[in-house]
């Protein structure tokens, strides 16, 4: 007992640490760099914010994006995680005297957040597990595959400086302060009860708010916890209390919130939680007043309940369906009911990959064997020791199971409540095998029963060394997966690509996304007007400094298909369009000389979904559109092909000429496609006249095309 707790302090130092230092293999392979695409907006932000100071911060209007509708951006932003990166700058500046600069304060946000969500996952998995004798090695075990696992990694390491970089962290520390706050820290005791830990709660929910939208979850979670502890008779006096200061102060923050105010009167995932609220008053009062009456009176009064529940609801119906809180089911949610329905209704959303399902061999490399553990998580959890803080961990692992398969992006979400089932599991396991004994028979002699004892030592013995050797056998071969994915899989920050080896040794490092950036910087001017996918609109409004007309953040699905006209139609049709919207420059990523399997023909049926949907056809001034759909870009056997049996659309898209122009002239001779393995047909590809090629980055992955004015022809 006395080395119990130095050892526990030990072992989660230990953890904390791995989950820092194996984050940082990005920084140590590459060099410290902004990943992805959305986290160049995230710096871009914190840049302003830091220089500006926070009052221009809440008022910045940003004209170099979103040409030329401009972007407001503080209702169309979550902040958190910027003023959270500026607090950690300075931090490090004033206390501990680090001349540390707003790219690194950014890059390691991930990292350090990592060691946050750490520490509160074992917090976490205390709460869960309601015996003495395995919560501290479910929590240890939950906190070791939490600081590892791939699902949080793929989101936290060094460069990722995304809104769930800090907000899992968020989610996990709300979840756990919640758990604190229904009394699941009093194991033996009875819970006291405290009105402090629901307000830090609710402050976990407005934090995560104020820096993700995936805050929803939690808004939804809780209720639900608190509605199945109702049904399932595990609703005790400190819970009531507890949601009964929690739903009205998270709500009240959350309207704080600038891109969510008045977010209770405005979208209906606040009446679940409302409703709950007002039922748990409901039952309290009935339950008060039933204890003063007799029988007969009581039979009544629950008639009575019944008749006024039921007005109230009939009552509120129409009052909600006219506010707009009732109604049609939202595209989110619809999408996480079918996986098929934004394909069909909103190819805008399902373009993202991330927002496509999961395949299940993506589960097992975010989660490894984790999934296998759930049915047993289940099983101790509601029938073996169920409690408070078990059927959270059961309804958490339910939910974002579904929506983990729905999107592959819930994955991340899942990550957590799989690490603490992981550790809950283990734990119990280690119990079982280490308890088993048997009883002796009433006919054994003392002869039979000693020698029965020993049979019975030396089988429990065995029992529990397979146990602990698979046990330990799974935890090697996760950390062993884990930390490879962090050095190969999540390192790669995108804009700059790892390359084939070289001869000699060392690695070829490609970086023609900054090279073509750079150029845009110092060879265009100032206002010059990018046109391009919308997936590059962050890096090259923050690398390259320049004008776009989309990005990321996907604000008119209108605007981004007339991006997608553009590449879907023909030359001339396109110039027209870019006349009309004032683009001087188009952008393009091609992978036909380099291999570079990411390129926009790749991708290229997306804009053509969007583009072809009839939103802005029928707009007045754009009568010259060639109205097209996705089946005329397939050939007459309905393949997708760039070479001679390509489509007549497919060759005739600007998309398909600026990919593939003069690359007879670079690469000698007929051309190859070295993405997609196949022979292009350079007599379409070649024939451009209102559009001329301005750059090329050195391996040509990214191209750059000049529009010609009216002067020019």
């Amino acid at each position: 007992k006395t080395l119990k707790r130095p050892l526990e302090l030990i072992c989660l130092t230990s953890i904390a640490t791995l989950a820092y230092f194996c984050r940082l293999m990005s920084n140590i392979r590459y060099e410290t760099v902004i990943h992805e695409f959305d986290p160049y907006f995230q710096y871009k932000s914190t840049i302003y914010l830091v220089e500006q100071g926070s009052p221009k911060f809440s008022d910045w209007l940003d004209d170099r994006s979103w040409y030329p509708l401009s972007r407001y951006m503080l209702p169309t932003m979550y902040p958190g995680l910027m003023y959270t990166a500026k607090f950690f700058m300075q931090v490090c500046q004033y206390l501990f005297h680090l001349p540390i600069t707003v790219l690194q304060a950014c890059s390691y946000m991930g990292p350090v957040m990592s060691i946050i969500g750490t520490l509160f996952s074992y917090d976490f998995g205390l709460m869960v597990d309601d015996s003495e004798q395995t919560m501290h090695m479910t929590a240890l075990i939950s906190a070791l595959i939490f600081s590892i696992i791939p699902g949080f990694i793929q989101r936290s390491v060094a460069g990722s400086y995304d809104n769930e970089s800090n907000s899992i962290t968020a989610m996990v520390a709300g979840f756990d302060l919640w758990l604190r706050a229904c009394g699941c820290a009093y194991k033996t005791t009875k819970p006291k009860t405290n009105v402090i830990t629901p307000i830090l709660a609710a402050f976990g929910l407005f934090y995560m708010g104020f820096s993700w939208g995936g805050f929803v979850f939690i808004l939804s979670l809780i209720p639900l916890h608190v509605f199945v502890c109702l049904l399932s008779g595990s609703l005790t006096k400190q819970i009531k209390v507890a949601y009964m200061i929690w739903m009205p102060v998270s709500y009240l923050l959350m309207n704080l919130v600038w891109r969510e105010y008045g977010f209770v009167f405005k979208q209906s995932i606040a009446l679940p939680g409302i409703g709950v609220y007002f039922l748990i008053m409901l039952i309290e009062q009935f339950q008060n007043i039933n204890k003063l009456l007799t029988p007969k009176s009581q039979i009544a009064l629950r008639k009575y309940y019944v008749l006024f529940t039921v007005a109230i609801i009939a009552l509120a119906i129409p009052v909600l369906l006219k506010i707009g809180l009732l109604g049609k089911l939202t595209g989110r949610w619809l999408s996480f009911i079918s996986p098929t329905h934004a394909k069909s209704h909103n190819p805008l959303v399902a373009s993202v990959s991330e927002h496509q399902p999961t395949v299940w061999a993506s589960f097992y490399f975010n989660t490894w064997f984790l999934p296998v553990m759930l049915p047993i998580g289940f099983y101790y959890g509601l029938i073996v020791k169920r409690c408070t803080g078990s059927i959270f961990m059961v309804i958490y692992l339910t939910t974002t199971t579904w929506f983990s398969a729905v999107m592959s992006r819930m994955i991340l979400m899942a990550s957590p409540a799989a690490s603490v089932c992981g550790g809950y599991v283990i734990s119990k396991i280690l119990q079982t095998v280490t308890s088993i004994n048997s009883k002796p028979k009433k006919e054994d002699n003392d002869e039979q029963v000693t020698e029965n004892k020993k049979l019975d030592s030396n089988a429990k013995f065995g029992i529990a060394t397979v146990s602990l050797g698979l046990i330990f056998l799974f935890l090697i071969t996760f950390t062993k997966h884990s930390l490879w994915c962090c050095k190969y899989v999540y390192t790669s920050p995108s804009i700059v690509i790892l390359g084939q080896p070289k001869e000699g040794g060392g690695n070829t490092y490609i970086d023609d996304f900054r090279e073509a950036y750079q150029w845009l910087e110092h060879n265009t001017h100032d206002m010059a007007r990018i046109g391009s996918w919308w997936d590059y609109g962050y890096q090259m409004n923050q690398v390259g400094n320049k004008v776009t007309f989309a990005d990321n953040m996907t604000r008119s699905p209108y605007w981004i298909g007339l991006m997608g006209a553009i590449l879907s139609s023909p030359e001339a049709i396109s110039w027209r369009i870019c006349q009309d919207i004032g683009v001087d420059y188009m952008l393009v990523l091609a992978g036909a000389a380099s291999g570079y399997n990411g390129d926009d023909i790749g991708k290229f049926m997306w804009p053509v979904r969007i583009s072809a949907n009839n939103h802005f056809k029928k707009r007045q001034g754009y009568e010259y559109f060639k109205e097209y759909s996705e089946r005329d870009f397939y050939n007459e056997n309905y393949e997708y092909r760039v070479d001679v049996k390509a489509s007549n659309s497919m060759k005739n898209s600007m998309m398909f000429k600026m990919v593939y122009n003069k690359l007879d002239e670079i690469m000698g001779g007929q051309v190859r496609d070295n993405s997609r393995h196949s022979d292009v047909d350079m007599r379409y590809a070649n024939k451009l006249e209102l559009f001329e090629e301005a750059y090329s980055s050195e391996r040509q992955i990214v191209r750059i095309f000049r529009v010609k004015d009216n002067f020019n022809f």
